[in-house]
């Protein structure tokens, strides 16, 4: 593999998430795919932390993950700093030794009674 490919991973308020996926999917070159979910914070802090999530000892987080190239990271921190500066954003990079698909996208047929979409 010629390219080097890392994992970043973005840890964000709630409240920041849309605004980073939205500059995310407008970028140009696009992102090719990331991966968001909801995650819960401990440590590093409660000064941004509800009642509730002080009480309960941790904080509402989202995350970010794609896996594109090293030099590409390095440049959505970039504009992400620039463009959406959101307090307590925490990111990491992490080497990725593969990446790919255990089987190609096949294209899937529409007619429900077609067997091959039974298998």
């Amino acid at each position: 593999m010629d390219k080097f490919l890392c994992k970043l991973t973005l840890v964000c308020p709630p409240d920041s998430a849309d605004r980073i996926i939205e500059l995310m999917l407008s970028l140009d070159p696009p992102i090719p795919g990331f991966t968001t979910w909801d995650a819960e914070g401990h440590g590093f802090g409660f000064a941004g932390a509800t009642v509730n999530e002080r009480v309960r000892g941790r904080v509402k987080k989202n995350l970010i993950t794609a896996v594109i190239e090293r030099a590409e990271a390095e440049r959505l921190l970039q504009i992400v700093a620039q463009k959406v500066p959101v307090p307590h954003l925490t990111f990491w990079i992490e080497p990725v030794e593969r990446f790919g698909r255990l089987q190609p996208l096949k294209p899937t047929r529409t007619n429900p009674l077609d067997r091959e979409t039974c298998q």
